[in-house]
């Protein structure tokens, strides 16, 4: 159990491992794109988000002198991972599943057009895709709100340092 394992330091015995590796992360530093629109940012950005949580969960892991089972506990680099990653990664999910709403306009089930779906299904279909569509843009906008925390000016918390 990862949690039974403890550092020597006597100002963190009472800290989990969870806590131990949130005081060891660091975010991925501010990134100005521009030149996209919305969904290309969106994307950009969180992509770049949820791949620095990966990375530096597994920089942390050997920090710490910890080794997770990827197979035992798949979601452990979710462990000490900051707000504004938690709603990146949210987004992406938002987003891939309106890309396969989306695909459905192009290439249904039926091979019918969308010109000759019924009214009722085209509806349908609509409004299903203003919802995916509102909880993809409410997920980036409490990653830009909860990335605003996190650029406000550095300071150290780390046990190595």
């Amino acid at each position: 159990m990862p949690d039974a394992l403890t550092l020597t330091r006597r100002d963190t015995d009472h800290l989990t491992t969870a806590e131990l590796i949130r005081r060891e992360r660091q975010p991925l530093p501010s990134h100005a794109i521009e030149g996209f629109n919305y969904r290309q940012w969106a994307v950009a950005v969180c992509t770049a988000e949820v791949a620095h949580r990966a990375a530096d969960f597994a920089r942390c892991e050997r920090l710490l002198g910890y080794d997770f089972d990827r197979w035992a506990e798949p979601a452990c680099i979710e462990m000490g991972q900051f707000a504004h990653e938690v709603h990146a990664a949210a987004a992406l999910n938002w987003l891939s599943h309106l890309q396969t709403h989306e695909s459905d306009r192009r290439a249904a089930w039926d091979c019918l057009p969308f010109d000759l779906w019924s009214a009722n299904r085209r509806e349908g279909w609509m409004i299903r895709r203003r919802e995916l569509w509102a909880g993809f843009v409410r997920q980036v906008e409490r990653y830009r709100a909860a990335r605003v925390a996190i650029n406000a000016p550095a300071f150290t918390n780390s046990i190595a340092a």
